[in-house]
């Protein structure tokens, strides 16, 4: 039984070791979904945006992206919601400026797609993009924009 307790308090305090909030000033903006921090700590972060896949810098409406989330968080605070890490050791999380969802925000002003394939439960991601495409936003002004992820594949052939 004593075993049993400590495997799940182990379990629990591991889950929760996942459920953390990291602060910092941004130091770069890569592009649209991927940001430098420089933490509270003097830790420099990769931050990747959770649920979000903007263009990249050298695809069509790659540059206006990475300015829009330039122009509204360069040099500034924020916080990071961390959900994850990825392959390339970033962090994956929700940013947030000023209590403003930034990930969201980039939806909200088409300088995004919702990545379906990593949030695929978001219904508020999915339906802010479809809101986004509705009003023609952002990249949704072009007819039939490219996906980042496609756009990802055919560079790699």
């Amino acid at each position: 039984m004593r075993r049993l307790l400590v495997l799940i308090l182990s379990l629990f305090m591991m889950a929760l070791s996942f459920a953390t909030t990291i602060k910092g000033k941004v130091i770069k903006v890569a592009d649209g979904d991927t940001i430098t921090i420089l933490e509270e700590n003097g830790d420099k972060t990769r931050v990747r945006f959770y649920g979000i896949d903007a263009p990249e810098k050298k695809q069509e409406y790659g540059i206006k992206s990475l300015d829009v989330l330039k122009r509204l968080i360069d040099k500034k605070e924020v916080e990071i919601d961390v959900k994850d890490k990825d392959q390339y050791g970033r962090i994956v999380g929700v940013v947030y400026y000023n209590g403003m969802n930034v990930n969201l925000y980039m939806l909200e002003t088409g300088n995004a797609w919702w990545y379906k394939q990593y949030s695929k439960h978001n219904v508020e991601f999915r339906v802010t993009e479809e809101k986004a495409r509705l009003e023609k936003l952002g990249l949704w002004k072009e007819n039939n924009p490219t996906p980042p992820w496609v756009y990802r594949k055919g560079k790699r052939k």
